[in-house]
């Protein structure tokens, strides 16, 4: 039986410590800027297909050079690496920032910003991924890869609420400013780390970028998992992008409920990160799969039916959990399956897997809602969510 004083173990370690506090900061400001550029892009076009296209910009870059990434992950040392991408990031929140609060922000100036935050993403994504490994010991990283999912969540759950508030009172730009003052943080955290000496990456073999591939065609059962995570981004995570339209259409409502929906998503998710936090053993992996496209199956479903406030926040905490059960699990068999020389390039593909299902999602899916309807499309994500849970039930009978 686990151990429940073990739920939060990975806090133990003075540097993940430091990681987390700093990674809180930045994430809820990041979930802001998301919040309310989401919105914005909505509001200036009245079409789902900008949010989407935005959020396209945003990851897509992953998707095409995450090898690239997984490369400097793996020959690069990681604090001047990371430094570097977060100080990218800070310049490319500001110059959004000033953007918006000008009033000069158009639906195609914000998408060029975005691509170069994209660009950024690509090289940060791999590294900060490597580096959770570096922080704690072995025996704590599914621990630490579900407590970074906590933190991610948590913050999906915080920025959105406070993102709604603002927008109603202040409006977008408000929240994208916040957001680069939130880089602050991780920058202060990422100084005062003690990096572990990387010695080994001293005269290793400059090897091919595209090892990671190489490296799942030896464990076919990582590239399965990679499978089903991007399989499943593909008809989850779209929905995000499809939720402003959803609240106005279905519900009758407007950015205030949104926003509440949107940290539905993220309460949902946080009780998902906790539950692998506290009971992620490898014997329950295949448990914590099947449950969690269930739930994602019985979220969307719940969605196309539920035209009240209260039932459709209900769905979307189901939705939530149910992806992070499968996000988090998957993720941290990949980072103990794949070997020290080609963690960083492995990563990189789940990075890219990732990246590119929520791209083509939203690509298909956006465009889509504005033909047929947002509740339409979201029964179309229903029916893909059930058949990644049969065909995940299927693999485990198999096996």
């Amino acid at each position: 039986m686990t151990d429940r004083r073990g739920t939060f173990r990975s806090l133990r370690h003075r540097n993940y410590r430091l990681y987390f506090i700093g990674q809180m900061v930045s994430l809820i400001g990041s979930w802001m800027q998301t919040t309310a550029l989401t919105w914005l892009a909505f509001d200036l076009t009245g079409e789902s297909k900008w949010p989407a296209f935005i959020a396209v910009a945003q990851i897509g870059p992953t998707f095409l050079f995450g090898t690239a990434g997984g490369w400097l992950a793996d020959h690069v040392p990681k604090r001047p690496l990371v430094l570097g991408t977060q100080v990218g990031y800070l310049l490319v929140a500001s110059l959004l920032a000033a953007v918006v609060l000008a009033g000069v922000a158009t639906p195609l100036l914000i998408l060029l910003i975005m691509l170069v935050h994209g660009f950024i993403q690509a090289i940060d994504l791999p590294a900060r991924l490597v580096l959770v490994s570096k922080l704690v010991p072995r025996e704590d990283l599914i621990n630490a890869v579900a407590m970074n999912s906590l933190l991610f969540n948590a913050a999906r759950l915080i920025g959105p609420a406070i993102a709604g508030v603002l927008l109603l009172a202040v409006g977008p730009g408000a929240c994208i400013l916040c957001n680069a003052v939130s880089y602050g943080a991780v920058l202060w955290a990422l100084r005062r780390i003690d990096f572990p000496s990387e010695r080994e990456l001293i005269g290793r073999p400059r090897s091919s970028p595209w090892g990671g591939f190489a490296e799942l065609r030896r464990q076919p059962q990582l590239a399965l998992l990679i499978g089903l995570a991007a399989s499943l981004s593909l008809c989850g995570w779209p929905l995000l992008t499809l939720l402003p339209a959803y609240a106005v259409a279905a519900l009758g409502s407007d950015e205030g409920v949104y926003s509440v929906l949107l940290s539905a998503v993220g309460a949902g998710a946080l009780c998902g990160a906790l539950t692998v936090a506290r009971f992620g053993e490898p014997e329950r992996r295949w448990r914590f799969l099947v449950g969690g496209c269930l739930a994602v199956f019985l979220g969307l479903t719940g969605l196309t039916f539920a035209r009240h406030v209260a039932p459709a926040g209900a769905c979307c905490a189901v939705f939530g959990c149910g992806m992070i059960l499968v996000f988090a699990t998957g993720q941290s068999a990949v980072q103990l399956g794949a070997s020290d020389a080609a963690r960083g390039r492995v990563m990189a593909v789940w990075a890219m897997a990732m990246s590119g299902g929520v791209p083509v999602g939203n690509l298909i899916f956006g465009p889509i809602a504005d033909d047929i309807g947002v509740v339409r499309v979201i029964a179309i994500q229903a029916g893909m969510a059930g058949f990644l849970l049969l065909a995940v039930v299927f693999a485990h009978r198999r096996r």
